[in-house]
């Protein structure tokens, strides 16, 4: 009996791990027509909670960049702020894929942090339709989400 509250303790911590993540999902950017020229502000990623960190991310990748702006200005902003960009890969055949995907990656103190921002192209036509911003620590031997390896 008590092996069975271990599990359902376990279940729970999972569930709850796995839709911190998926909260916010893919939305339509609100920022201006321009970029703004100061530094991406990652937010208080070292002290914060991870899904704080993810939260602080999107919006600040939704306030950023505007829906119609090109693709090539946003993702020369984003390797100005560290960011690795590129087409990803062939999909699975399911869904919509991003156009690009951005990522940038900062390790620390035993820590590994990694922000992505999925830039969308509705209309194949090079400007940004939707955002969404992703966001993973892993610490240690933290296996997917932070929880055990």
């Amino acid at each position: 009996m008590k092996r069975l509250g271990w599990i359902a303790a376990a279940l729970a911590l999972g569930l709850v791990a796995c839709s911190t993540v998926t909260d916010g999902g893919v939305s339509t950017p609100t920022g201006s027509a321009t970029i703004p020229s100061e530094p991406i502000d990652l937010g208080d990623w070292r002290r914060a909670s991870a899904p704080a960190t993810l939260e602080a991310f999107q919006r600040t990748i939704n306030a950023r960049y505007g829906a119609g702006l090109q693709l090539n200005a946003v993702t020369a902003d984003l390797r100005r702020n560290e960011f690795n960009c590129a087409v990803p890969g062939a999909g699975n055949g399911r869904g919509d894929p991003p156009a690009q995907v951005c990522r940038r990656t900062v390790t620390l103190n035993g820590c590994t942090h990694t922000w992505q921002a999925h830039l969308f192209d509705a209309g194949n036509d090079g400007r940004l339709a939707r955002t969404r911003g992703l966001y993973d620590r892993r610490c240690g031997g933290d296996g997917l989400l932070g929880g055990p390896g």
